[in-house]
């Protein structure tokens, strides 16, 4: 078989061709041409970030040095509450930045340590409490690593000093080129700086001593083998111990031994023997099991594993399991950071979860100092807006590595919604309020 084209017909062709040609090229043109739109808007965005993130360390460093010098309550508020405005400045920059989390993880830790470090000094200077000798030393030592920080991002800044270099940078890393000058080198740098900055020690989550933090019952107890701990295990599930597998260890301040099957999982710590965590993954076919029917089952499970002194708290429902949240109580008085949680299975009642690390970590015999307020005059001063419905003694975490003994406020909101609040036996300090979120699922807190 054979073809021919008339001229015309040949001509027409090559326009199409010819067309779809130029049409393709275009294309690549306009994209290449949004591309460089785009490299150039994230250009720009990043180097208003750096140039606001080396500001805000700047300003960090200089209020830091203030503060040294605070004669008075009223001075100390004023640069607490600038501290941590500026903390949230230099958090919103690091985050706009394209940094991996392992170079600005010490960066962002500073930040953080300085924002709560802040609070727990405005909270002193609001109460009238007076800075201590170790505290002023401390913000000494946070002003020097702010200054540090502020003259290494200074000379990142210099490098990164336009949006062409920021461009240059992108498509580096779109063509998968590594430098060694980049501002990610830059900021690890720095992070291995902030590695030998002293020990900073106050009463805040993001204190280092928290990390040094170890459990009073896990150091008393009895080191246990994995055989031992196979066992333990095994008899909490009711299988034999041929049915479960070693599946990994645990190190750092909770060692522990993991073990499983196809459906459950189990941890035993290795010093005590104390199950910190089990779960059975089984399907749950439905909802019939009611609250309160599964709160007595979760009662009675602690109650036959001897752990009696524990009060319901909270309690959420999640894939037809409700969970709720158990409390030590000593004396009558909750221990919030002692906390257990279990969860029930809502087709059968079935105990499906148990999760005790918060009371393994930090569950001790307390001294509880005599409250030098009464109930009454703690009540005085709740808000006029609240009203005041019932009362317990609690303690509660400050946040840190100290505990809180507290009256618990439960109360009615303005729009009749239930509020705590927490008010310290020893200072009428209110140390939280949380409004609580009831819902057909369980309680929250905001």
């Amino acid at each position: 078989m054979t073809f021919s084209f008339k001229k015309r017909n040949l001509v027409r062709v090559t326009s199409f061709f010819l067309a779809g040609v130029l049409a393709l090229a275009g294309g690549v043109i306009q994209s290449r041409h949004r591309l460089k739109m785009t490299t150039r808007q994230l250009s720009h965005r990043y180097q208003a970030a750096l140039e606001e993130l080396t500001s805000g360390i700047d300003n960090i460093a200089v209020t830091l040095e203030k503060s040294m010098y605070a004669g008075t309550s009223g001075g100390m508020c004023g640069l607490t509450g600038e501290l941590e405005l500026q903390a949230g400045a230099v958090e919103t920059a690091i985050s706009a930045l394209p940094l991996d989390q392992e170079g600005i993880g010490a960066v962002s830790k500073f930040v953080s340590q300085v924002s709560d470090f802040a609070s727990v000094l405005l909270r002193k200077a609001v109460n009238g409490s007076d800075i201590t000798t170790e505290e002023r030393k401390s913000l000494s030592s946070l002003a020097e690593t702010a200054k540090t920080l502020s003259t290494r991002l200074d000379e990142a800044l210099s490098t990164y000093n336009s949006a062409d270099n920021w461009q240059r940078g992108i498509n580096d890393a779109l063509a998968g080129v590594k430098t060694e000058e980049g501002l990610s080198a830059s900021v690890e740098e720095m992070a291995k700086q902030l590695s030998d900055s002293p020990t900073l020690i106050y009463d805040g989550p993001f204190s280092d001593h928290i990390e040094e933090r170890s459990s009073q019952m896990l150091a008393s107890a009895e080191e246990i083998n994995e055989e031992q701990a196979k066992n333990i295990a095994a008899e909490y599930c009711g299988v034999s111990a041929e049915e479960l597998e070693f599946t990994s260890e645990e190190h750092g301040k909770m060692p522990s031994y993991h073990f499983g099957n196809d459906s459950i999982s189990i941890s035993v710590t290795k010093r005590g023997g104390f199950v910190s965590y089990f779960r059975n993954d089984r399907d749950i076919n439905g909802s019939s099991v009611k609250y309160e029917e599964a709160l007595i089952k979760a009662k009675t499970f602690l109650e036959n594993k001897n752990l009696k002194e524990f009060s319901p708290t909270y309690y959420y429902t999640e894939e037809n399991m409700c969970v709720i949240n158990f409390a030590y109580t000593q004396n009558g008085v909750i221990c919030y950071p002692d906390l257990i949680k279990v969860g029930v299975a809502l087709d059968d009642s079935e105990i499906l979860f148990y999760e005790a690390r918060g009371y393994i970590m930090n569950h001790s015999a307390r001294t509880l100092s005599t409250p030098l307020y009464t109930e009454q005059q703690a009540a005085a001063v709740l808000s006029p807006r609240l009203k005041y419905k019932s009362v317990n003694k609690a303690i509660i975490p400050s946040g840190g590595q100290n505990e809180l003994y507290c009256y618990e406020f439960l109360c009615e909101g303005l729009k009749g919604e239930e509020v705590l609040v927490y008010v310290n036996t020893q200072t009428l300090y209110e140390e939280n309020i949380l409004i609580l979120l009831k819902t057909d699922g369980g309680t929250l807190t905001k």
